[in-house]
């Protein structure tokens, strides 16, 4: 009987062993799975945006990684800063050698999308949400039926006008913003100065840029009616109607002599300075994003009044060209990663974020929002404009056709060819290269 207390004592210290051992394995199977799961680094490469209040470029992608990695120990964002130069090239060549990051703002590029590079994205939105977004942001963004991207901006290039310039040589600005193209050149003539009547303007009534990744004048080359491409992204303005949009362009220079002897040449830092600095241009395209800028050198006393206006029509009436901006998801193979790669994407773009890209100078992609910026004058009118325009079809190796087109519109501005020779030349360069990506990267996946 003296054995009982003894035998109880010992099968509770065993029992207590056991559970506490139990407990102990429970706790370490916790440990080890979160030790499974491990740290996540995400890979982001990005370009420069808007300047914050540091004139840092990179400023917001890097707070809002910030406060992601804070909601979200053991995740990781590695931030690649990119060059618009360069940027396009060096993702391509990492796509191509398996370098590629895991985010990156490629949404819409078709390259990517045929060979295979980005993940369809639709599971990570609710039809609800996608009810919100302008249809051409989804639009740009998919292909096939499927979405390769989370749509963030949509922007436009519209006509800024020097109004103290217009009104000191008593020109009429548009009415309601649009004019013909008589009305633009007549405009134009007048604004154009020989101040010092040596036979050479220094004060000219217009200038553009003319490089690639920049539309500012090809928005001209549809003022009669022809497209650039078709519906099937097939290069369609090499018609009569293209002809004599790009001879009025042309006429711009050779005829008329409003533009200076750079036109077509000059480089984006030195045509925004004589536009917006040193007064010399009184008309030249820009984005809404020139808005904020020209508003802040008007309040320090070294800017002008200004005003936005329509592309002139032609025979026709032309459809600026608009942009959309998104991110995508490179292929993945851990679904986890992936999932905290579009919680990510759909954290800087949110509604929140979108609402902020005022700062940028851009229309947000969500609809709402955009009718929300529409209630400034000048955001107005580029809303006008934006709703008139569209996107250009998706067209395999972009980035050559691109500077295909630039390069023979320059051609034709320098009066180094014709307006025909220029589009003619511009279509069989076209079909060719176009013939030669496709036959190493078909439609069918079949790559040689």
């Amino acid at each position: 009987m003296r054995l009982i207390p003894f035998t109880r004592f010992f099968c509770s210290v065993a029992i207590i062993i056991i559970i506490l051992s139990l407990t102990g394995c429970g706790e370490k199977q916790n440990v080890v799975e979160e030790e499974e799961e491990g740290p996540v680094v995400i890979t982001l490469w990005d370009y420069p945006r808007w300047k914050d209040e540091k004139g840092n470029s990179f400023g917001w992608i890097e707070k809002k990684i910030a406060e992601f990695e804070k909601s979200h120990p053991g995740v990781f964002v590695h931030l690649r800063k990119m060059k618009w130069e360069y940027g396009p090239i060096e993702l391509k060549a990492a796509a191509t050698t398996g370098t590629n990051p895991d985010i990156a703002p490629v949404a819409g590029d078709i390259d990517f999308i045929l060979k295979g590079y980005l993940e369809p994205v639709d599971e990570f939105f609710t039809q609800e949400e996608l009810e919100k977004y302008d249809p051409r942001t989804l639009e740009a963004l998919s292909y096939k039926g499927k979405l390769y991207g989370f749509p963030w901006f949509i922007t436009v290039n519209a006509l800024f006008l020097n109004a103290d310039m217009f009104r000191e040589r008593e020109v009429a600005l548009p009415a309601d913003g649009r004019w013909s193209y008589q009305e633009f050149v007549n405009s134009l003539q007048k604004l154009t100065v020989d101040k010092n009547r040596d036979g050479k303007p220094e004060i000219f009534g217009f200038s553009g840029l003319l490089t690639s990744g920049n539309y500012q004048l090809w928005n001209f080359v549809t003022m009669d009616g022809a497209r650039i491409f078709d519906e099937e992204g097939r290069f369609s303005l090499n018609c009569p109607e293209g002809i004599s949009a790009l001879s009025k362009l042309v006429d711009l220079s050779v005829k008329y002599r409003v533009v200076p002897e750079d036109f077509g040449t000059s480089d984006e830092k030195k045509v925004w300075s004589d536009f917006a600095e040193k007064k010399r241009i009184a008309v030249y395209p820009a984005g809404p994003w020139a808005i904020k800028i020209l508003a802040e050198n008007q309040k320090k006393g070294s800017g002008f009044n200004f005003e936005i206006a329509h592309y002139p029509y032609g025979n026709g009436k032309g459809r600026p060209i608009a942009t959309v901006a998104g991110y995508s998801i490179f292929k993945q193979e851990d679904p986890r990663k992936k999932a905290l790669c579009a919680e990510f994407l759909k954290f800087i773009t949110s509604e929140e974020e979108q609402e902020k890209l005022t700062e940028y100078g851009v229309f947000p992609a969500l609809k709402h929002l955009q009718e929300k910026v529409a209630e400034d004058a000048f955001m107005k009118r580029m809303k006008e404009i934006l709703d008139e325009s569209e996107v250009l079809p998706k067209i395999s190796n972009f980035a050559m056709v691109e500077e295909v087109i630039t390069s023979q519109i320059r051609q034709a501005v320098l009066g180094k060819k014709t307006p025909d020779e220029a589009l003619a030349d511009a279509e069989a360069e076209i079909i060719k290269a176009q013939k030669t990506f496709m036959q190493y990267f078909p439609e069918d996946g079949n790559y040689k």
